[in-house]
């Protein structure tokens, strides 16, 4: 679309769509028997199995971890689309209408709460998230009263987040929906937008929606502009009309028109180019059509066309580069392997010079351990000014808090203050949660680096000419025996009372594994921190009549929710560091354990020419074998998910 006006344009019916749910399954199936393929041949070439490090379940081998690390990646993929907009604009409605079967509420009254995350299992269940890092399993018609605006007003429950669990072929592969908390027109402020916009960021495709008519009010347009004049290639803009506008082809014709010149016309101040896509959707309908199982009135709600774009956008871009990223690492997961037979092969040429490399080896290894030592000190020196910066970060919302409080003047002054704050709070720990992510991986990345380097020195002084070294790129966050933890306690969880609560979650400090294996630098602090507004706040504004005694009060409660906030900081740094200091030893002593054995195989023949003469055969073959794996890894998709069905 690059140099072409932006245009409005409602999506075209009857094109043909990829079964990208199916087609992804084939894709990822693929790239798992590539990945099996090369654990095969490398277990052939081990003389041994690798041993267990004692009190982990971490083999010594360096590419038994790469294998773990790409494995939990594509077994644990998942796509995030969210639902976004303000309250009573039939974001449940349509969710609902989406997924077939209701998960979220849809009253007339604003219902959503708390954010609500569904995702697929075989039963339907879901899991409430609290604020003080409890779980309590709860039956699915009783969700509504830990999300509704009606059963928990303010979020005094302090609930940070929802999960459901539904038997929906559509979320069968990893897609989770996420419908969001909205506001009234009197909150849809520049931090409500901002919010919405950080949100957007990470998903991975978003359903922004508004209802016309009545008009699109002037507050939700200027934030529709914001959204179009970003990057629009995942966002779905949805306008949602009641079945007696959306049939009525006048009315429609002049919504769509009204809203698409108001959102062109931003486009091109914010020097976007391309076509602009506005859906339009009856969501009544889609619900309607859904409960009855009436295909025909599915296909006119609109939902229909604007979940298969949906899909087909997760297949051309976030599912694809998902697979070629997956497809790139064990090429080179083959290569890194196909590089330790070399170094085999070396040894195996001149068993008499076999002591002078393993003394060399020796020498290597020792200093490997001084440099490794060295850097991660280094890299680490840059943590204490990342963490002040992001206490900071998280501070500033109750330094400004305080100061509003101290101007109020009615106590119902003092209930807009508490619902303004939360939401400020969510912003400022969204941002400080993002920019320790950003900041720690790039020191994390640095520090990767060098180890790829030191990796790649010693391996090519036994022996030249060896392909580049590269480790995943969580290789320093996770694991393998964190993968093991996490599988665990999913299934003890899966098996747990579905009324008992357990302990974990947001505020259960450091590095964060979700159960869809993502890794979390820092947890989700705005979210955290709306729930302890919520949850610590709700009561004294309710229960105080005098408006000093309410602000004394609430003042002492913003100092108790950031100090909370800011040892769950703390806490999770401290942990985030740790995890990367015992990450890099592991791997250094299992590089080094890898390299080791290659010594003792060829020591243990080095006196039997028969057998030193076959090791060389095998050795030639090996370096075929992984040559090979490498080329059918890269080759495993060889056809765009798109053009698979």
């Amino acid at each position: 679309m690059g140099g072409q006006d932006r245009r409005v344009a409602a999506p075209e019916s009857g094109s043909a769509v990829a079964e990208f749910l199916d087609s992804f399954d084939v894709e990822r199936d693929a790239l798992l028997s590539s990945l099996a393929q090369v654990e095969e041949v490398w277990s052939r070439f081990q003389e041994r199995r690798a041993l267990e490090v004692e009190g982990t379940a971490e083999t010594d081998s360096l590419i038994a971890g790469e294998f773990a690390h790409v494995r939990r990646d594509l077994e644990s993929t998942e796509f995030t689309v969210g639902i976004f907009g303000l309250i009573k604009r039939g974001k449940s409605t349509l969710l609902n209408g989406l997924i077939g079967r209701e998960v979220s509420s849809m009253h007339v009254t604003p219902e959503t709460a708390v954010p609500v995350y569904v995702s697929y299992g075989d039963d339907p269940e879901a899991v409430v998230h609290f604020a003080d890092g409890t779980q309590k399993h709860v039956a699915v018609e009783d969700v509504h009263a830990y999300t509704s605006q009606k059963s928990n007003p303010m979020n005094h429950l302090g609930v940070t987040f929802v999960e459901q669990q539904v038997p929906v072929g559509f979320l069968r592969n990893g897609t989770r929906l996420i419908d969001t908390p909205g506001l009234d027109d009197a909150e849809a402020d520049e931090v409500y937008t901002q919010r919405t916009l950080q949100e957007l960021d990470v998903v991975d495709a978003g359903v922004v929606l508004f209802l016309s008519p009545p008009t699109v009010g002037a507050t939700e347009l200027g934030f529709l502009e914001q959204v179009v004049a970003r990057d629009l290639r995942k966002t779905f803009l949805v306008c949602n009309m009641y079945p007696q506008h959306f049939h009525d082809p006048e009315t429609r014709s002049q919504v769509l028109e009204y809203v698409g010149m108001r959102i062109v016309e931003a486009s091109r101040r914010a020097g976007r180019t391309g076509e602009v896509r506005v859906y339009p959707v009856c969501a009544l309908e889609a619900w309607e059509a859904r409960k009855h199982d009436d295909i025909d009135q599915w296909k006119r709600s609109g939902a229909d066309r604007l979940l298969r774009d949906v899909e087909n956008y997760l297949s051309d871009h976030a599912g694809q580069e998902m697979l070629d990223d997956s497809a790139e690492r064990i090429a080179r997961i083959a290569e890194l392997a196909r590089a330790e037979v070399q170094v085999r092969q070396q040894l195996l040429e001149d068993p008499e010079k076999l002591q002078g490399f393993r003394r060399q080896l020796d020498r290597n290894i020792v200093d490997l351990e001084r440099r490794f030592d060295a850097a991660v000190s280094m890299a680490l020196t840059e943590v204490p000014p990342l963490r002040m910066r992001i206490r900071g970060l998280v501070l500033n919302p109750f330094t400004r808090a305080k100061k509003d409080l101290a101007q109020l003047e009615t106590l119902e002054e003092v209930e807009q203050f508490a619902s303004r704050f939360r939401r400020q709070l969510e912003v400022a720990g969204e941002l400080a949660s993002r920019q320790f992510t950003e900041g720690f991986g790039q020191i994390v990345n640095r520090l990767q680096h060098q180890l790829q380097e030191r990796f790649q020195a010693v391996m090519t002084d036994l022996a030249p000419n060896l392909p580049q070294i590269r480790l995943s790129p969580n290789a320093l966050l996770v694991t393998p025996d964190q993968i093991q933890q996490l599988q665990a306690a999913k299934r003890r969880s899966e098996q747990a009372s579905r009324t008992s609560a357990m302990v974990g979650g947001l505020s259960g400090g450091g590095l964060t594994l979700l159960a869809t294996g993502t890794v979390t630098l820092l947890g989700p602090l705005g979210l955290l921190g709306g729930a302890l507004v919520g949850w610590k706040l709700a009561s004294l504004v309710a229960g105080h009549r005098n408006l000093e005694q309410a602000r004394e009060a609430i003042a002492s409660r913003l100092d108790e929710i950031a100090a909370t906030m800011l040892r769950d900081v703390d806490d999770q740094v401290e942990s985030a560091v740790a995890t990367v200091r015992s990450a890099v030893q592991r791997r250094r002593r299992a590089f080094a354990a890898d390299l080791y054995q290659q010594f003792e195989v060829v020591q243990a023949i080095s006196e039997h020419p028969e057998a030193l003469e076959a090791q060389r055969r095998d050795a030639v073959r090996f370096v075929e074998a992984f040559e090979a794996c490498a080329v059918d890894a890269r080759a495993a998709l060889r056809t765009p998910l798109a053009a698979v069905g």
